[in-house]
């Protein structure tokens, strides 16, 4: 029995492994870069669902307290009369009613103003 010649050509062989290991490379970047790609914009939806969830968290902490606003109005005719009179401005048969502006500076005491320091004479 007789062997036929080959017929690759060792640079033929060296030419297609190099093509092989460029081509290999090439995808292994593609698939690299796609993945970071992926990856960040994984990330960013998350910190968007994470900022979604506070601002429903939120508005339900508003719901809530406006439940219990609209609760308290219904229930509660004292309520009603202190907001009335507060808000609107409303007073009972007899009453006077004195409005100071700038009231809320008022509540809060100032600071004595200090005297400013005797300057010092020198001893003669």
């Amino acid at each position: 029995m007789e062997r036929e010649p080959s017929s690759r050509n060792p640079q033929t062989e060296k030419l297609f492994l190099w093509a092989s290991f460029i081509l290999f490379c090439t995808v292994l970047a593609f698939t690299w870069s796609t993945y970071g790609d992926e990856t960040a914009r994984l990330a960013s939806i998350r910190a968007n669902e994470k900022q979604k969830e506070q601002a429903y968290a939120a508005l339900e902490r508003a719901r809530g307290q406006a439940e219990r606003y609209v609760e308290r109005f219904a229930r509660d005719p004292e309520f009603v009369r202190d907001q009335a009179r507060e808000r609107m401005g409303v007073s009972e048969p007899g009453e006077i009613v004195i409005r100071l502006d700038g009231a809320r500076g008022m509540a809060t005491p100032q600071k004595p103003a200090t005297a400013p320091a005797a300057p010092a004479q020198a001893s003669r």
